[in-house]
C-alpha cells in the first residue's frame, strides 16, 4: 500500500468537503508553500497491514498559520481545527473520498489527539488520526 495515494485521497476529500479555499499539501509533495497563508499538510509516514485487504495508516494533519498576522491568525487556526474535527467525523469525508482506480477505499477514521505549538513565525497544530483503508481487488 502506497502512503502517497492515501495522502492524495485525504487531501482531495478534505478539499472537497470542508476546506475548498484552504491550501492543502501532501507531506511528501515538492509543492512550494506560501508563507503568509494558512495551510494544511497531510502526511502518512507508514501503512500497517491488518488483515486481508484492510490496512491502517497513521496520519498527521499539520495546520500552519502565520503568527505575524496577529490575533486573527490564531482565531483562523482555531476555526480550522474545529472544521477539521467536524470533517474527520462527518459523512462528507466518506462521500468525497475519490473512487478512482489505484486509490484505496476509505473504511473509517479515528482521531488520536491534537498538539499545538509555535514554530518560528507560525502557529502550528498537529492532528493525529488513524485511517482505515482497503485495497481494491
Amino acid at each position: 500500500m502506497n502512503p502517497l495515494s492515501i495522502e492524495s485521497a485525504l487531501k482531495s476529500a478534505l478539499g472537497a468537503s470542508a476546506f475548498p479555499t484552504t491550501a492543502i499539501y501532501c507531506g511528501t509533495s515538492y509543492q512550494e508553500m506560501e508563507p503568509g497563508r494558512l495551510a494544511l499538510i497531510v502526511s502518512v509516514v507508514s501503512v500497517d497491514h491488518v488483515a486481508g485487504n484492510l490496512w491502517k495508516a497513521p496520519v498527521t494533519i499539520r495546520v500552519v498559520s502565520p503568527a505575524l498576522l496577529g490575533a486573527s491568525a490564531l482565531y483562523d487556526l482555531d476555526a480550522v481545527l474545529d472544521g477539521l474535527a467536524t470533517a474527520l467525523t462527518s459523512t462528507s469525508l466518506t462521500a468525497n473520498w475519490p473512487s478512482v482506480s489505484g486509490t484505496p477505499a476509505f473504511c473509517g477514521v479515528w482521531s488520536t489527539g491534537t498538539k499545538t505549538s509555535q514554530d518560528a513565525n507560525s502557529w502550528v497544530a498537529e492532528v493525529e488520526a488513524v485511517l482505515g483503508v482497503s485495497e481494491s481487488v
